[in-house]
């Protein structure tokens, strides 16, 4: 418990940028965490733009824990959510396993089951805080895997 802790809090910013629905922060233990803006509505331009500012602050090819942060009142377009962007921009960004925080509980709760049902190729989670998140994605040894 007393490492996970620690490592928790040595939670360092490599680098960053302000998009224009958030802020993206990329941690020297290769987190890269999207946190959303309140009451924004994704497309594909937005999710080419999310694509771009990853391979921006990593270097395209690192191994990466993804951490997706919420805002209140979010929305995303079904095209959007169905773009492929490694294929349609061809980025090679691998992730280990990704934790999406959301704040509202029926969004929450839609989410659970999308995951579900929809396999993906590296563990997902739902959580209702980022420290939560923060904490699965320190706590287990993904690269292994």
């Amino acid at each position: 418990m007393k490492e996970n802790r620690a490592k928790e809090e040595a939670l360092v910013i490599k680098a960053q940028k302000r998009m224009s629905i958030g802020t993206a922060y990329f941690y020297t233990n290769q987190i890269i965490c999207f946190e959303f803006d309140d009451d924004i509505f994704t497309g594909i331009a937005e999710v080419k733009e999310l694509a771009n500012t990853a391979k921006e602050l990593t270097g395209g090819v690192v191994p990466v824990l993804s951490l997706v942060v919420t805002g209140q009142r979010n929305n995303i377009s079904t095209e959007a959510f169905a773009f492929d962007v490694h294929k349609e921009l061809g980025i090679k960004q691998i992730t280990i396993a990704e934790a999406v925080v959301i704040k509202n509980l029926a969004t929450r709760i839609m989410a659970n089951f999308y995951y579900k049902v929809t396999k993906r190729e590296f563990p997902v989670k739902v959580f209702d805080t980022k420290e939560e998140a923060i904490k699965w994605l320190l706590s287990n040894n993904f690269t292994e895997q």
